[in-house]
């Protein structure tokens, strides 16, 4: 079950999006680019939800204004020169109108190009526009980082002698990377992709410690260290940074 609203906190209209699961024990929040998402057992009631989000409202407010703030990042028009992060540096859009009925996307990676083809019929259409090329560019990031963790989740499975079953990649913007323990399974953004290689790795491991330690102790972070020396340094490079793979 999914439900739509929008709630005024202070002098912001502020759009959430309630979701219902089978597996969810307890109610849970998280904006999503400038959504907030509400996440609940079945058997909590709409009106739980919104009383938990009542008793949050200044935690709320306090991070729609600092997403608000960086809505440069997230806010994407796919128009001539727009920044775009790939791999950890700066592609520079470039369009070009064609005359195929379809939409070209293409990484210049010599040049630092992002360049984006379309036809005249959504040139003046943009929230159309919008539409397909986030749905183009998310499958992109969605292949190529699942091709980069075919490699690195064996590998730093192999280094830290800490086994998983499968990995999945999802279009997560709220977090870079979860696991489920008892099942080793491991589950990654799809916006790996867009940050440098030494982060991804930190992710991969911080996943995989997860494995041994399903919190956040001091135990766990030891682990992490011990194949990722400058872990601290990458996640605050991550915290201030993550803004970049919103759109």
């Amino acid at each position: 079950m999914q439900e739509q609203k929008v709630i005024k906190i202070k002098d912001k209209n502020i759009p959430i999006i309630i979701r219902s699961y089978k597996t969810s024990k307890y109610l849970k929040m998280y904006f999503k680019a400038d959504v907030l998402y509400i996440s609940k057992p079945k058997y909590i009631s709409i009106k739980k939800a919104m009383d938990f989000i009542k008793e949050n409202e200044d935690y709320i407010y306090k991070k729609y204004i600092s997403i608000d703030k960086n809505k440069d990042f997230k806010t994407k028009k796919w128009e001539e020169g727009d920044m775009f992060f790939y791999q950890g540096e700066k592609y520079v859009v470039k369009v070009n109108i064609c005359e195929e009925n379809k939409i070209n996307i293409n990484f210049d990676r010599d040049s630092k190009i992002l360049n984006l083809s379309y036809p005249e019929t959504i040139k003046e259409d943009e929230e159309r526009r919008k539409y397909y090329i986030d749905k183009g560019i998310k499958q992109i990031l969605k292949n190529n980082t699942e091709v980069i963790l075919q490699n690195k989740v064996p590998y730093w499975s192999k280094i830290t002698s800490i086994p998983y079953k499968q990995f999945k990649v999802n279009d997560a913007t709220s977090k870079y990377g979860s696991c489920m323990p008892s099942k080793k399974i491991l589950h990654f953004s799809s916006r790996l992709i867009m940050l440098p290689e030494d982060k991804v790795d930190a992710i991969v491991v911080h996943e995989l410690c997860h494995m041994v330690h399903p919190n956040h102790s001091k135990n766990f972070y030891n682990l992490v260290k011990k194949y990722i020396p400058d872990y601290d340094e990458i996640n605050k490079w991550l915290r201030t940074n993550g803004k970049m793979i919103v759109f």
